[in-house]
């Protein structure tokens, strides 16, 4: 078993602690006039971003998801985060989300389902991003951009 694995171990609290920085970096950084370019540098360059439709695009395409229309207003908040050590340089990542624009204070929301990777130097990327989206909000930008996205079980 991988330390990383060990409840309590100081390599788990560690990369537990990096993995969360990276996640609110993110989702702070995704808002209105967002700096796409700088985004990117959360995921690995031969990473995928995958979009609620199926779609993927590398890291650096990221600002397809807004479609040429961001919102005026929006802000992502993680509510909850659930992290399972896969290897000593692998993580699969659940982040559940919701985000808030100037139509509707709970706008869209879902799961982040993210696969990370550890590099030499310790750093943890996302390698792979799906963005899974459970709802949006009647009339706000989320349904306008993402509503036929939803996902109905």
């Amino acid at each position: 078993m991988s330390s990383l694995n060990t409840p309590g171990s100081p390599e788990r609290a560690a990369a537990l602690a990096d993995i969360h920085a990276l996640l609110h970096g993110y989702a702070f950084m995704a808002r209105d006039k967002a700096q796409f370019a700088e985004m990117a540098k959360f995921f690995w360059p031969d990473g995928w971003f995958r979009f609620p439709s199926g779609h993927a695009v590398r890291p650096t395409d990221i600002n397809l998801i807004v479609q040429g229309d961001e919102a005026e207003y929006i802000r992502h908040h993680i509510t909850t985060i659930d992290v399972q050590f896969t290897s000593n340089n692998e993580a699969r990542v659940n982040a559940q989300f919701f985000a808030t624009t100037h139509l509707s204070f709970y706008d869209h929301w879902g799961v982040w389902v993210d696969d990370f990777r550890r590099n030499a130097d310790g750093e943890w990327r996302i390698a792979d991003r799906t963005i899974v989206l459970e709802g949006t909000a009647p009339g706000g930008w989320g349904e306008a951009k993402l509503g036929q996205f939803v996902k109905r079980e």
